[in-house]
């Protein structure tokens, strides 16, 4: 698998989502939306083209400074197989910063992740995703 086949399949997972909850955004106005919440949404559809890994959301990595990736699809249990990490914005303007995190944190060892991505699924319906492979694996 390559950058341009999991791009392909991380939009699928985000139009799935949104075809699947149109009202995704539509909350009253004693309610706001999260980026966990899309997150938590998003990994499921992810998941499900995804069905040879496990993914865990909001995981804590105490060797990275606690930082904690958004979705992760991984074999539980070992750094072997760490093959991708996905940081969830709500935000274009937060791609680089996010990048930079991908590269920074989840590439390098022990953590390892093989590809990085960022999707960006904002409130008006509308994503796009980033994808990265890692140079150090």
């Amino acid at each position: 698998m390559n950058e341009t086949a999991i791009k392909a399949l991380l939009e699928q997972a985000a139009l799935t989502l949104l075809e699947n909850q149109p009202n995704l955004f539509e909350l009253t106005s004693k309610t706001s939306q999260t980026e966990w919440n899309i997150t938590g949404r998003y990994a499921a559809e992810v998941h499900k083209l995804f069905p040879d890994y496990e993914y865990d959301v909001d995981l804590k990595k105490p060797g990275v400074q606690n930082k904690r990736p958004d979705i992760v699809l991984h074999r539980r249990g070992t750094h072997d197989s760490n093959f991708l990490v996905i940081e969830v914005k709500r935000k274009q303007t937060d791609v680089p910063r996010e990048i930079q995190k991908i590269k920074d944190s989840w590439f390098p060892p022990p953590l390892s992740y093989k590809y990085g991505s960022i999707a960006v699924v904002d409130g008006v319906g509308s994503f796009s995703v980033v994808v990265l492979k890692s140079e150090t694996r």
